[in-house]
């Protein structure tokens, strides 16, 4: 879809008015495709536009803006809504107020975040709950992956609808695994929303599809054992605590965090969260010091009750980071000082081990376990095993240990920056766009640098997100170089810096090297043994040369 069908969908106001659901108290013509339907159905594209566009019409409150253009030609709409009808970062920073982000449909057959997503926009514009527009603004990006969206099909086995996206977007990727590599122009539109609008808390929007449990919401936040252990703490000792009650008290709605039983069979063993990496948005936007907060509504229920759950989910949150947005804001900045006076007494964590974060109980059920036979065997994922464990009537609680924390295993410590050679801008623009500075070098100069020696090269066995990943082993080692006049300095002394390690280390779990960033570097012509690692480390302590900005 070009831009001028785009405006032409904006432009033009589709009235119509469906059966009213008997639980809404609104007009007809704001109900989403979901409660229009009687959650039977789920929105298309151009029923999102549609909606959103008679938002705009109603409200001042509303503004909408394009953040990208999908792969298939779709522009992905973003919901501005303020009480002063903000529409620009700048206008945003002249009211003196932060940003809360809201991201739907990353995966685009898990779609009850789309369509509650929207009805928290109605509800910001028909203001019937208590004004959280206070201290904050909220962006909402209520279809982030059009073009998985309008590709339906009996793609999920969820008790409804029976119709839903797929997960990939138009080029096949998974778009939450893109926030490092940057391959996509949704994560790419994203990530410049994240740059230029600065929200303090980011919320992405998913459907579980694991263990059987009561609670029709999850979450989790921070994961990744990189992130500021502040900002971590922060929501689960306070953050998480305070939206439970809300989300209990005000909607009667339970939650519980985000993960599965450790071993399906024996329930008791505990529950796991399996989200650290950083390649997933919300531990990304945690390497950003921002907030960040994981919510997978719980796919074994049904869609209304799926969306309901997510809805109420939202009001909690929103009423919550409101009131305390100041202090949220505060601590992300001490966060930002961390991460550019601090690297020095921060070590790089490469491997670890989960451990408990704290314990808690769960509303679950009895089980049955059922032997697969085994010419039925390959109707099932690996990970099912050789039986099925399935919920029976009964109701049975569990008392169990949440294993969400990381202990570190092998740590690197970190430099003084990173030095990229000049046959790299490639490597340099894609660091600017995450956001880090990049710098060049005026002149040649002799200085000690720190090398990574390559011992071993390992191809992962299967492709993934269309690359073949592979794993790095070596060292580093310290040698007197003369680096180039145009290199591409990157300093550590940034707010970025945690993401920047995460990029440029060798080791690390996803960076650009695991995605075959370097290929063409460290392969060594007419040799089978691994060339070098391009990129060097500036020693701590290291005076630093002339420089120009990128």
């Amino acid at each position: 879809m070009n831009k001028s069908i785009f405006c032409a969908i904006l432009l033009l106001a589709t009235w119509f008015h469906s059966p009213l659901f008997p639980e809404n108290k609104v007009d007809p013509d704001l109900l989403t495709i979901a409660e229009s339907s009687g959650f039977t159905r789920t929105s298309l594209y151009r029923d999102v536009i549609s909606l959103v566009h008679r938002f705009q019409i109603r409200s001042e409150r509303v503004r909408l803006i394009r953040i990208a253009t999908s792969t298939e030609g779709r522009p992905i709409p973003m919901v501005v809504v303020s009480r002063e009808g903000v529409s620009t970062p700048a206008e945003m920073r002249m009211t003196g107020k932060s940003a809360v982000l809201i991201n739907a449909n990353i995966h685009a057959g898990e779609v009850e975040g789309k369509e509650a997503s929207l009805m928290l926009i109605r509800d910001l514009i028909l203001d019937p709950l208590p004004d959280v527009l206070d201290h904050q603004i909220l962006l909402v990006i209520p279809i982030f992956n059009p073009d998985g969206n309008e590709k339906l099909g009996k793609n999920r086995g969820d008790k409804g609808p029976e119709l839903a996206g797929i997960r990939a977007n138009g080029q096949n990727l998974d778009l939450n695994r893109d926030f490092l590599k940057l391959e996509s122009p949704e994560v790419r539109g994203l990530v410049s929303v994240l740059r230029e609008w600065d929200p303090v808390l980011f919320l992405d929007l998913h459907t579980t599809n694991g263990s059987y449990h009561r609670e029709p919401v999850t979450f989790t936040t921070l994961s990744n054992p990189n992130t500021d252990p502040v900002l971590r703490d922060y929501m689960w000792n306070q953050f998480f605590p305070a939206v439970q009650k809300i989300l209990k008290a005000e909607y009667d709605v339970d939650s519980v965090p985000y993960g599965n039983f450790v071993d399906r069979k024996n329930p008791e063993k505990g529950w796991r969260n399996h989200a650290f990496e950083a390649l997933y948005s919300t531990n990304y936007v945690g390497l950003r010091n921002r907030f960040s907060i994981l919510d997978e509504n719980y796919s074994h229920a049904d869609f209304r009750t799926r969306v309901h759950g997510c809805h109420a989910f939202l009001r909690s949150v929103i009423r919550h980071s409101d009131t305390h947005m100041k202090e949220m804001k505060a601590l992300t900045r001490e966060a930002d000082m961390r991460a550019a006076q601090k690297y020095r007494k921060t070590d790089f964590i490469l491997d670890y081990e989960v451990v408990r974060l704290f314990d808690f109980t769960l509303k679950s059920y009895q089980f049955k376990i059922e032997k697969i036979p085994p010419e039925e065997r390959h109707r099932y994922p690996p990970w099912i095993g050789d039986a099925l464990v399935k919920p029976m009537e009964k109701h049975r609680d569990y008392s169990l240990t949440y294993y969400a924390a990381t202990k570190p295993t092998r740590v690197q410590s970190l430099p003084d920056g990173y030095i990229l050679p000049a046959t790299l801008p490639e490597t340099a623009a894609l660091l600017k766009r995450h956001g880090l500075v990049v710098e060049i070098l005026q002149a040649s100069v002799k200085m000690d640098v720190e090398v990574f020696d390559l011992s071993e090269i390992t191809n992962l066995p299967r492709l993934y997100q269309g690359h073949l990943p592979m794993k790095l082993k070596g060292k580093y080692r310290r040698e007197t170089r003369l680096v180039e006049q145009g290199a591409y300095w990157i300093a550590m002394d940034q707010p970025l810096s945690r993401l920047l390690a995460e990029l440029l280390e060798p080791e690390a779990s996803h960076g650009l090297v695991q995605w075959g960033h370097f290929n063409r570097v460290i392969q060594r012509q007419w040799s089978r043994k691994p060339g070098q690692y391009p990129v060097l480390r500036v020693p701590s302590g290291t005076p630093r040369p002339a420089l120009m900005a990128n």
